[in-house]
């Protein structure tokens, strides 16, 4: 989805991903095109004649149809489709009931999150080589933004067990050029009700930069004005990601570049840290793979859920758990994360205690559940199709954490 502080690979498989991006972006704006380059033979997207049996242009619409037949035929996308409305105001109006309404932004009044190099604060594109990178695969570049909300009602009547997240994520390389994406999460802490938003990486119309820090300024549309409302946010759709592809754990990811965000005048982090009881459901994402995985007596778990995919996209992007984890002792419980990678690996049949569990939400407790769970997604196994093959045509597996000695 563009979508995500956050969220930043696919729910399909790499290769079936790649299709649909090319699809999609570099290949979907002509109807008739040739097989797709690294697809799988025989794959031509239908052609579309104009009146005059002309070559016509794809609208969106007819991209997106055509995206959706293919993954529902290939079996990687769920035909019945997901509960969410077609527009963000419509959304908004969905989520109402649970969270109020979604907070205005204004990104002058957020916190800049510091980036660091050696300890010092530094601007610009950092790629990697700095003290606090996002860990999301991308170049780090500073002027990001965070800023937490008070839940309100429609007419401004506090709602004090929820709270708003706003995220404006710089991906900008040419100042002349903004890219970048706003983003959205609503929580309601007592029953785990979650609500994501996220605009398309065209914000050029409402954002703007400073010219030395690159930090984000500027005014989102909100839901008194729903056309321009519509056109900056955009909500799920099932030609994308699932937002708790990346948000496994809970809604709020943290990491050393979020939580370099402080409330200001305070230590607190600006992103709420939450802990392994913490409720948790997405409105509309009620076929969504909401499992992680859990193992009695690992004391990975007793401060926080841990997500798998999560952590294997922070491993990837060059981090490593038994520095950093945990907090006060990192690398003291590197047996216990090899445990978690061996369940991750083989299953949590293959470990004594190990079992998907899915989080508490309105009242109901964590279930454990089984093979017999109806929303398995691919990016829930570490054995995804399309991995590179050895010579032996074996998956040569997940890229998992060196947790000090190598998982048997």
């Amino acid at each position: 989805m563009n979508p995500t502080p956050f969220c930043m690979i696919s729910n399909i498989s790499t290769r079936v991903l790649a299709l649909v991006l090319a699809l999609t972006f570099n290949l979907g704006t002509r109807a008739a095109v040739g097989p797709v380059k690294g697809a799988s033979a025989g794959i031509v997207p239908p052609q579309a004649k104009s009146d005059r049996g002309q070559e016509a242009e794809w609208t969106e619409e007819q991209k997106r149809a055509f995206v959706e037949k293919l993954l529902v035929e290939r079996g990687l996308l769920d035909p019945r489709g997901w509960n969410f409305p077609k527009t963000a105001s419509e959304y908004a109006k969905m989520v109402e009931p649970h969270l109020g309404v979604p907070p205005r932004i204004d990104l002058s009044e957020a916190v800049e999150i510091p980036l660091y190099v050696n300890g010092v604060r530094s601007y610009g594109n950092l790629g990697q080589a700095l003290d606090n990178p996002s860990l999301l695969g991308k170049d780090t570049v500073s002027g990001s933004t965070l800023q937490r909300h008070e839940g309100r009602t429609a007419a401004g009547v506090p709602l004090p067990d929820v709270v708003w997240v706003s995220f404006g994520r710089n991906s900008t390389r040419d100042p002349a050029k903004i890219l970048g994406s706003v983003q959205m999460i609503g929580y309601h802490r007592k029953t785990g009700a979650t609500a994501f938003f996220e605009s398309s990486d065209q914000i050029h119309p409402w954002v703007r930069l400073d010219r030395d820090t690159q930090r984000m300024r500027g005014v989102m549309p909100w839901i008194d004005n729903p056309e321009q409302f519509n056109r900056a946010f955009k909500v799920p759709d099932p030609t994308r990601p699932q937002c708790v592809q990346c948000h496994q754990a809970d809604p709020f990811i943290t990491n050393p570049f979020i939580n370099a965000a402080k409330i200001s005048g305070t230590t607190e982090n600006v992103v709420p840290i939450l802990d392994q009881d913490s409720p948790y459901y997405v409105i509309g994402g009620e076929r969504w793979d909401m499992r992680t995985l859990h193992i009695e007596g690992n004391k990975c778990f007793e401060c926080h859920r841990v997500g798998m995919s999560t952590l294997s996209m922070f491993v990837e992007n060059g981090w490593q758990p038994n520095k950093h984890m945990p907090p006060r002792d990192p690398g003291s419980l590197a047996g216990d994360l090899e445990q978690l990678l061996k369940a991750w690996r083989d299953g949590p049949g293959s470990v004594s205690g190990a079992s998907w569990v899915i989080p508490p939400a309105s009242g109901r407790k964590r279930q454990v559940v089984g093979d017999e769970y109806p929303h398995k997604a691919l990016f829930n196994s570490p054995w995804e199709a399309g991995r590179k093959r050895d010579n032996n045509g074996k998956s040569a597996g997940p890229k998992l954490p060196n947790a000090g000695a190598k998982p048997r």
